[in-house]
C-alpha cells in the first residue's frame, strides 16, 4: 500500500512537469516568437525568473521520485524496476538539458545580454530542444504509469498465489 501511494505521487509529479512543458511549447513559445527580440528579452527579464521558480522544482521532483521508485522496486525485486530505471534515465536527460543548455541561454534572455540579432535563431533552437524535453517528459510519465501497472499486476499475482 505504501508503494502504491508513492508510485501514484511519482506519476502525478511526472505528469505535472510534462503538462508544464506542453504549456510552454504550445502557448509560451508561439507568444515569444511573435515578439521582437528586445521585447522577448524584456519579457524574460520580468517573467523568466517566475517560470524558472515554477518549472525547476517540477523538473527535479520527478527525477528524485523516479530515482527512489527505482531503488524501492529494485530492493523489493519488483518486475517494474527496469521501467522505473528508464523513467529515471529520461528525467536525468531532462536535467542534463537544463544544465547544459537552458540555464545559460535563459540567463542571457533574462539579463538581456544576448545580441538581438541572435535571438530569433536561438529561440528556434530553444524550441527544438524544448520539443525533445517535452517528449522525454511525456515518455517519463508514460513509463511511470506502465511501471505502476506492472507493480500492481505483480502484487496481485503474489496475493492470488498466497490465497
Amino acid at each position: 500500500m505504501k508503494n502504491t501511494l508513492f508510485y501514484n505521487i511519482t506519476i502525478a509529479l511526472s505528469g505535472l512537469f510534462a503538462g508544464g512543458c506542453i504549456t510552454i511549447l504550445f502557448i509560451l513559445v508561439p507568444f515569444w516568437k511573435s515578439l521582437p527580440p528586445t521585447e522577448l528579452m524584456v519579457w524574460f527579464s520580468h517573467n523568466g525568473p517566475y517560470v524558472g521558480i515554477t518549472m525547476l522544482p517540477m523538473q527535479i521532483l520527478p527525477l528524485l521520485f523516479t530515482t527512489y521508485a527505482y531503488i524501492l522496486a529494485r530492493k523489493n525485486k519488483e518486475k517494474s524496476k527496469e521501467i522505473w530505471l528508464y523513467a529515471n534515465i529520461s528525467n536525468g536527460i531532462i536535467l542534463l538539458m537544463f544544465v547544459g543548455y537552458y540555464l545559460s541561454v535563459n540567463l542571457q534572455f533574462i539579463n538581456q545580454t544576448m545580441n538581438p540579432d541572435d535571438v530569433a535563431f536561438e529561440l528556434q533552437r530553444w524550441e527544438m530542444i524544448h520539443f525533445a524535453r517535452t517528449i522525454l517528459a511525456i515518455l517519463s510519465t508514460v513509463l511511470a504509469i506502465v511501471a505502476y501497472f506492472r507493480y500492481e499486476e505483480d502484487r496481485n499475482t503474489k496475493i492470488t498465489t498466497t490465497l
